[in-house]
């Protein structure tokens, strides 16, 4: 097949990318920056300022298509819990909005604890009980789609009862760009509650709110299925070829696992570290341990749908935390003291325990604290080798919710993964029957531009393998006590529990 060129829109929350990629999936522009597009008040909604991200898709495939020409597929990837209303007799939200209902509203729209039980209360289920059902666990703000919908229809329901259709965030952007609609299941499987833990059925959940027959009909469309080709007023604007096609749309974590099939792994786990440590790792079947449910531990859905067990904690902003607030003046060590760890471990009294943000994470109950600070703040490499610890051991408690005690492959991406040494060390030391890498595939857009050549080629992702490049080092483990290492370990579970 002849060369052609791919735009991927990485539609992060705050900050938007747009990459172009070959067809043998080299990225032409690796270095673009993006974007910062925020968030705006919309009659006192939290929103997306969807009219900016609209010019920018519009402004971005424009100059995608006069600098690298030859644009034959758009893939679009976005950030999580985020959906569009789309209406009967709507109001213009923004021109070329495509009928919203509601403007875009924000994930971080906050609700009161009021409104939260009422939640849970009118759906006639518990937390614990949606979890089981939807294998979604309990967020706050508007993380679950399904919560946002009720605290809409309850606080408008007029302007509610002319929605005729429930988009996803990327198929919404596809829309936009096609004039079609179409569901795929990475994104009505991204903890929004709408979607059967079995993954072949909309939810009771989604039946008791009123929407099963707003959302797109099932059975799915493959993440990476030519949706439609651009309407022709978006070839008109960009200049893009009108046989310009475009796949339905990918959640952004779920398109960082796709390299990763197409290379043909298997039990494995990737670990990806920004704000949130985000741990995922397909599986067979979606079924949680009672000691599981309550935690924030739930069921994603990769591209082809299987169930995908995912933990999460605010690592990220731990770590960010001690840097600003705790250690401020005691820069991050960039080499591992084995020396100091070896006596952080021996001494066994000294712990940074979770949780930053209580009643989040894998130790909801836990409250953060230190303890042992004379031990700790002995200097900064003491003080630092515990607060990696507390990290890489919530880390390894996510792998083994995630995946169980021996995945074949753990792949630790993204800043914890990259600037923090000992946290990979200490995992590949926890799992030493498992190859421990760290590095990155090329993250969500690298997965979305696969999406988009497979779809172009009428092939699947596993077909472009030979194409496929993963930029990944080996984590050896340490020399340590792997005794004390346990027992260390053990102690600080028993404490935050």
């Amino acid at each position: 097949m002849p060369g052609y060129n791919i735009a991927v829109l990485d539609v992060g929350k705050t900050n938007k990318k747009l990459f172009v990629y070959d067809s043998d999936l080299a990225c032409l522009n690796p270095d673009e920056k993006g974007v910062s597009i925020g968030e705006v008040d919309s009659g006192g909604l939290l929103c997306d300022d969807m009219p900016s991200i609209h010019r920018w898709m519009l402004d971005g495939l424009r100059r995608a298509a006069r600098v690298h020409g030859d644009i034959r597929v758009i893939s679009v990837s976005t950030h999580g819990a985020t959906i569009a209303l789309l209406g009967k007799d709507a109001n213009t939200v923004f021109p070329g909005d495509g009928g919203l209902a509601f403007p875009i509203v924000s994930y971080r729209q906050e609700i009161s604890p009021e409104d939260d039980e009422a939640f849970y209360r009118d759906m006639a289920l518990s937390p614990d009980e949606m979890q089981r059902l939807t294998g979604t666990a309990r967020f706050g703000q508007f993380l679950n789609h399904a919560k946002q919908v009720h605290w809409l229809r309850k606080r408008f329901p007029s302007r509610f009862a002319k929605v005729t259709d429930v988009l996803m965030f990327p198929s919404y952007l596809s829309y936009l760009l096609t004039g079609a609609k179409s569901a795929e299941p990475t994104y009505v499987g991204c903890h929004g509650c709408l979607l059967d833990i079995s993954g072949r059925k909309y939810s009771l959940v989604a039946d008791r709110l009123g929407i099963s027959d707003k959302l797109p009909p099932l059975p799915f469309s493959s993440s990476w299925r030519p949706l439609a080709k651009v309407k022709p007023e978006v070839a008109r604007e960009t200049g893009l070829s009108p046989d310009t096609i475009v796949t339905v749309g990918v959640h952004d974590s779920n398109a960082a696992l796709v390299p990763y099939f197409a290379k043909g792994f298997e039990d494995f786990v990737v670990q990806d570290s920004g704000t949130w440590v985000v741990t995922m790792s397909p599986v067979r079947e979606a079924s949680f341990s009672e000691s599981e449910i309550g935690k924030e531990v739930f069921f994603n859905r990769s591209v082809y749908g299987g169930p995908v067990k995912t933990t999460i904690f605010r690592g990220g902003a731990e770590f960010d935390f001690y840097g600003t607030r705790v250690l401020p003046h005691w820069p991050h060590p960039a080499r591992i003291d084995l020396a100091v760890l070896g006596r952080v471990l021996a001494g066994g009294e000294a712990f940074a325990l979770p949780t930053v943000e209580r009643g989040s994470g894998l130790f909801p109950t836990s409250v953060a604290r230190l303890v042992g600070v004379d031990t700790i703040f002995r200097d900064a490499a003491t003080a630092w080798c515990v607060v990696d610890l507390g990290l890489a051991i919530q880390g390894c408690q996510g792998i083994r919710l995630a995946a169980g005690g021996r995945p074949r492959q753990i792949v630790i991406e993204g800043n914890i993964g990259r600037n923090n040494p000992l946290y990979r060390s200490i995992i590949a030391t926890v799992f030493p029957d498992s190859k421990v890498s760290f590095g990155a595939a090329g993250g969500a857009a690298y997965g979305a531009a696969i999406l988009g050549a497979a779809g172009f080629e009428g092939k699947r992702p596993e077909d472009l393998s030979s194409r496929v490049r993963l930029d990944l080092v080996e984590v050896p483990g340490l020399d340590v006590d792997r005794a004390a290492l346990e027992a260390y370990a053990r102690c600080f579970v028993e404490t935050a529990v």
